[in-house]
């Protein structure tokens, strides 16, 4: 380069510019630390061994935590059976009194079942049956 070298916005002078073959930033980026949900989600599907009464069975530890809350719980320890029945709650929820299966039909369900029978033994009867095997209602 030329001794004319223009000093500016960009353009530091000469005896601030980084050095050929040297890096500005020797120490380089720093390391991005762990974050607790990305160690916790390896970490819940590794395996261990368990020993239940004389056996040891080798599981998940996700596994085996429900294992130990479940057995918390049932040996009296209020504070396990109260996030037991909390998390039972939250994954397996009570459906509502009126999608119950056990309800007894009702006329329409009735009407409807009939029907369909009927339209069925007529298929089966023209010889359509094998066709419509296959199709899902």
């Amino acid at each position: 380069m030329s001794d004319d070298f223009e000093v500016g916005y960009g353009r530091p002078p000469k005896h601030g510019q980084f050095r050929k073959g040297r890096s500005g930033n020797p120490a380089g980026r720093r390391a991005e630390q762990e974050r607790f949900a990305s160690v916790l989600r390896e970490e819940r599907a590794n395996e261990i061994v368990m020993k239940i009464g004389d056996k040891k069975i080798k599981a998940s530890v996700m596994r085996g935590l429900t294992k130990l809350m479940i057995n918390m719980a049932l040996s009296g320890d209020k504070k396990a059976l109260s996030e037991l029945m909390r998390q039972i709650n939250r994954y397996f929820p009570e459906p509502p009194a009126h999608e119950d299966a056990s309800l007894p039909p009702t006329d329409d369900d009735l009407r409807i079942l009939e029907s369909y029978v009927r339209r069925r033994l007529a298929q089966d009867q023209r010889g359509e049956g094998e066709a419509d095997d296959d199709q899902q209602f």
